[in-house]
């Protein structure tokens, strides 16, 4: 199996272009020259994001083969665009290899992104690649489109609207743990969901681009660092409080049975540290049906869990014995190494 150095950086670059099964729309020069030309629609806002993957601190071999890492990396993106009702349409891949990387790896790789970004309409259009001596590592941009004046917004939350959450918050955190703390056997097939959230997470901009005409949505965020966390951003853009319903959380028996196993309370795992990709939503209360009928008609979980208050209420969670401030916590790249505060 030839690594890079074999084949030579050109050879590389040649090949995974080659390799991309996508072209797109809006693509006037793609891969191949200096830059890429891309045409925007008319009344239309570009709405960019990048995210970049580290080997050994976002991916690791012995969990995630290079496919599955490639596809995670595209969904961190795409979730960004889902959290701005964006329609996804182009994206850059930059990446550092070792030169003793395997070809195939690489390819794997972009095949991952290829597919994901592809399920949601969007396209590789060119990147960058060059050599490393440490770890690997990939940076993905990604280039999307919403109506003029219409992109959702951290920062519209008012006293009253319904807080939502799209899926299992806190199912990709306790996969991480499980995995961390039982090895090998968390991949038992009673773990299957908790850990399928971690490696294989969803991206849910089907649903935002639907929700997108109801103008229901006054804020939203990507649930890409916790729950509490991710909350406490919305409420600090926003200038207003929160408290979240132990009684109106949906129950989920899989992170209950990992709760135990980590001898975690289950709601440190709910609000903790978990990159899920999923969405944290502020909606109107007039129009939370409507949004649950179009999430019913995409097969997505919709769930109001708690409410938008005035910011002297704070940021809290009632539950069973009373109500508790929420202490704002989520993934810290600078925190004791790098890894989930309540790991």
């Amino acid at each position: 199996m030839p690594t890079l150095a074999d084949l030579g950086e050109f050879e590389v670059i040649r090949r995974l272009t080659a390799a991309r099964s996508l072209r797109g729309t809006g693509v006037i020069i793609g891969a191949g020259d200096d830059a890429a030309v891309l045409r925007p629609g008319a009344g239309r806002d570009l709405v960019v994001t990048a995210d970049v993957f580290v080997e050994g601190r976002h991916y690791d071999a012995r969990w995630m083969d290079a496919e599955t890492a490639g596809r995670r990396l595209a969904i961190a993106n795409l979730s960004d665009m889902a959290a701005m009702a964006a329609e996804p349409r182009w994206a850059l891949h930059s990446a550092g290899a070792r030169r003793d990387q395997s070809i195939e790896w690489l390819l794997a790789f972009e095949r991952g992104l290829d597919h994901a970004l592809g399920q949601h309409g969007a396209v590789l259009v060119g990147g960058n690649l060059t050599a490393v001596d440490g770890a690997a590592w990939s940076d993905l941009t990604l280039m999307g489109e919403v109506e003029r004046g219409t992109a959702w917004t951290r920062s519209g939350a008012r006293a009253g609207d319904r807080i939502a959450v799209t899926g299992w918050p806190g199912r990709a955190g306790a996969g991480f743990l499980l995995a961390s703390r039982i090895g090998d056997a968390a991949r038992e097939p009673r773990w299957r969901e908790v850990f399928r959230a971690w490696t294989t997470p969803a991206a849910r901009v089907a649903l935002a681009r639907a929700l997108g005409p109801l103008r229901a949505v006054t804020a939203a965020v990507d649930l890409s660092d916790g729950l509490a966390g991710d909350l406490a951003h919305l409420c600090a853009a926003g200038g207003v409080g929160a408290v979240l319903d132990a009684a109106r959380w949906p129950e989920d028996q899989e992170l209950a049975a990992a709760a135990e196993a980590l001898g975690v309370p289950l709601e440190t795992l709910r609000l903790g540290p978990s990159d899920d990709y999923e969405l944290l939503l502020a909606i109107r209360p007039e129009s939370f049906e409507a949004c649950l009928d179009v999430a019913r008609s995409l097969d997505v979980p919709l769930h109001a869990v708690g409410e938008i208050k005035l910011r002297e209420a704070g940021v809290s969670w009632r539950g069973p014995t009373g109500t508790t401030p929420i202490v704002a916590g989520g993934f810290d790249h600078f925190g004791p190494r790098g890894r989930p505060i309540q790991e």
